[in-house]
This record gives structure tokens, sequence and C-alpha cells, in this order.
């Protein structure tokens, strides 16, 4: 027997933050969503199998589009017309959804109700799926401790949309610890809400698919779902198979022994060439991160407009179609010798460490709350507001932005020492 879990479809997430990327691929992220959707379905027929779970967030939010439910039902209905039924439950975001209240669910998907847990018993393959819904959006109770008991003699499953003990990055819903699903007995628990993909365990099987496509800048690496191929009763493999067609990707690009930018540029285009290598001819959207300690630090630092040009060309030489540069951060440090410089007495070492001392708090840099202030009331919101926006608010961000800027100003002395 086998079945497909996956989880946070997210079918047609509103994009945000693609307005100020003139070059971003914005037709192709507007149906992403959809099409790994569709490549789960092709996965489903072409591997026949019994049955396909969805762990919650099918919708996004409130998200009203009703072509977005009408393309789900109809995506289904192939898998109907195969004998594929669809066992879902409601999430966090599917519960805030008006689209989940107000359109009938296709015949093959049986959705699992709110309020307690119930059981879905597939006599043919000896089967028992039990399964819960979200009722509204903030769930904090744990679900998972009103879950059944295992039925005997059956391979049973549980389907929960859960943070579990906690996950970076995602809301601390429907909290539960690996114990209460240990007591359960069942065989396999299907997971969803975290979107990296994570066998959590093995015995039993407790796994998060992660999501289907990745949606932004955060959401790296391969995104899909697991097929689970089960053999006299016990699970025999859990197999992550992509399914994104478009790939989000970090790439760290090392400096450290690179003295001039045309240095730079040949780093940087190895790095995209691996990407595009990587990605099985999907588009690749990278944030490119240049790090280490390097000659050409100031110089860096004093021409970011003309590297993401240059890096814009290189990426369209390499495939315009299918390589995209989300953003450049420029982490790097100066390599010349700061810490005889500011060990030494001259003024140059007293500048240097005057500017070092500076405390990276936001109280302890006079006139810089004004200065936020002024900021806010002169850029437009949506710089504030974006997916990955401005965080000015965030004393982390905060912080970084001022070691940034000590680390720029201290290089730019260094950079001018050494040129005299």
């Amino acid at each position: 027997m086998k079945f497909i879990h996956a989880a946070d479809l997210h079918l047609d997430s509103p994009l945000r933050g693609l307005a100020r990327y003139e070059e971003a691929p914005v037709d192709e992220l507007r149906i992403a969503t959809r099409e790994a959707f569709n490549n789960l379905v092709e996965l489903a027929i072409e591997e026949k199998v019994s049955f396909v779970l969805l762990a919650g967030d099918l919708y996004d939010g409130t998200w009203q589009d009703f072509s977005t439910a009408i393309f789900l039902a109809k995506k289904l209905g192939e898998l109907g017309r195969e004998g594929i039924r669809v066992f879902g439950v409601l999430g966090n975001h599917d519960a805030q959804s008006k689209l989940t209240k107000e359109l009938e669910k296709p015949k093959n998907l049986t959705l699992f109700p709110a309020g307690k847990a119930t059981t879905e018993i597939l006599e043919e393959l000896e089967v028992a799926i039990h399964g819960q819904s979200f009722d509204q959006q903030h769930v904090v109770d744990n679900l998972a401790e009103g879950f059944p008991m295992a039925r005997p003699g059956l391979f049973n499953i549980g389907l929960l949309h859960t943070s579990l003990d906690g996950r970076e990055g995602h809301a601390n819903y429907a909290p539960c610890k690996l114990d209460d699903l240990r007591a359960k007995d069942y065989h396999y628990w299907a997971l969803g809400h975290v979107h990296a993909h994570e066998k959590v365990l093995t015995d039993p099987w407790v796994v998060f698919p992660g999501c289907l496509q990745g949606r932004h800048a955060r959401e790296t690496g391969p995104k899909g779902c697991c097929v689970v191929t089960v053999e006299d009763g016990q699970v025999e493999s859990v197999d992550h198979r992509a399914l994104d067609v478009i790939r989000w990707a970090r790439s760290e690009v090392d400096l450290s022994q690179v003295n001039s930018l045309e240095g730079v540029l040949d780093r940087a285009g190895k790095a995209m060439r691996e990407l595009l290598d990587d990605a099985d001819d999907r588009i690749v959207a990278t944030r490119l991160l240049f790090v280490g300690a390097t000659k050409v630090h100031g110089e860096l630092q004093a021409k970011t407009q003309w590297l993401r040009q240059k890096l814009m060309q290189l990426a369209a030489e390499l495939n315009a179609d299918q390589l995209w540069i989300e953003k450049v951060v420029i982490a790097t440090t100066s390599k010349l010798d700061r810490v005889a410089v500011l060990s030494g007495d001259g003024a140059l070492g007293g500048l240097a460490k005057s500017i070092m001392e500076i405390s990276e708090n936001q109280g302890g840099v006079r006139g810089l709350d004004i200065a936020l202030s002024m900021l806010r009331d002169k850029l437009p919101p949506e710089v504030f507001v974006a997916e990955d926006g401005l965080k000015i608010d965030d004393e982390i961000v905060v912080a970084r932005l001022i070691h940034e800027a000590k680390e720029l100003l201290v290089g730019k002395l260094l950079e001018s020492e050494s040129e005299s």
C-alpha cells in the first residue's frame, strides 16, 4: 500500500512585497502553488496511491477568490476518477477562509470535523485514519490528547495540524509533545503547519512533509510531499518528493580569498551555476550573501548598486528564464589589520575605536530614535510591512543595522589608510 502525505498547500497565496522587484518572475510566482498541487495530483496517479492525506492549510487565510476552490475541486476530481480518496483536516488558515465554509467539497474528499477527533475506517485496506480540524485560527489546546487509541489489527494514522513542541517561525498552534503522540500507538502521524520537511521520529513515524511550494525567501530548498510505502502493516519507507516549480535559495559566497571585484563576480557566477545545476530545470529565486574578511570589503560597501546590476547581468547570461536574484546582502568585513589599527595610539586608531565602542542598542545611540521616526515618515508604508521589509521596530534588526554601519565606517577608514 502507498499513500501520499502533504500539507500547507496555501493555494493562490497572495504574493507580498514583489512589486518593488521589476525583474521578479511575478507571473510564474502567482501560479506556483497551483502548479505544485498539479504536480502532486500527477504523482498520486503515477504512483497509484491508495489515498492522499492533506494535513491542513489548503487555502490561505481570508483569501476569497472562488476560482481557488474551483481549481481544488477540479484537481481532486481527477483523483476521484482514478479511485483515489483524499482525507484532510482544516488548519489555522483554513479556519479563517470563507472558501472552506461556503463551497461544497468534492465527493472523494473527507474533511475531519472540528470539535473532537473522529475516525475513518478503510476496511479494504485495513487502515484507520484519525483526525480533527481547527474550528478557529488560534487553537491553543492540545488536540492530540483527545485522539482515540489505535484500532487493533489496523494500520493507524493520525492526521493533525500542529506546531508540535514548537518550531521556529511558526505560531504555537495545537501544541503537543511526542509522548502525547506515542501514547496513541499509531503507526504514522501525518502532521502539517511547519513548512520545512522533517522526519521527527521513526518509531512511530512522526512527519512534517513541509509545504508544497516555497512562497518567499525564508522558505528555501526543495518543497513537496511524502510518499509512504506500507508493507505487512508497517512503514517500509517515507520518501520526500520535490513538487515545487520555483526554488527559493540562500547562497553564501565566501570572499575571504578574493582581492578584486572581478574575483567577486567569478565567485558569484560559480555559486549561481551550482544553484541552477541543483534546481532540475526549476526557476531559482536566490538571495546572495557575501561573507568573509576581504580586501574588497570597502569597494563592495561603496558599490552595492553596481554589484547588483552586474550580478543581474551575469544571471541573465547564465539563464535569464530560470535564475532570479531576489536580494544581494553584503556581510563581509575588511581584511586589513584592524587589530593593529584599533590598538594603536594614533588619530586613526582613536577614531576607529570610538566607532567600534558605539552601543548597538537603539537607546544607546543619541538621536537614533528621531532619525528612525523621520525615516518612517519619508518612506512608503509598504517598505515596512512587506514580507522582507525594513523592521525598524525590531531591536535585533536595528542592532544589526548599527553593527553594519560601524563596520562600513571602520572599513572605509582602513581603506583610506591603506591607499594613503
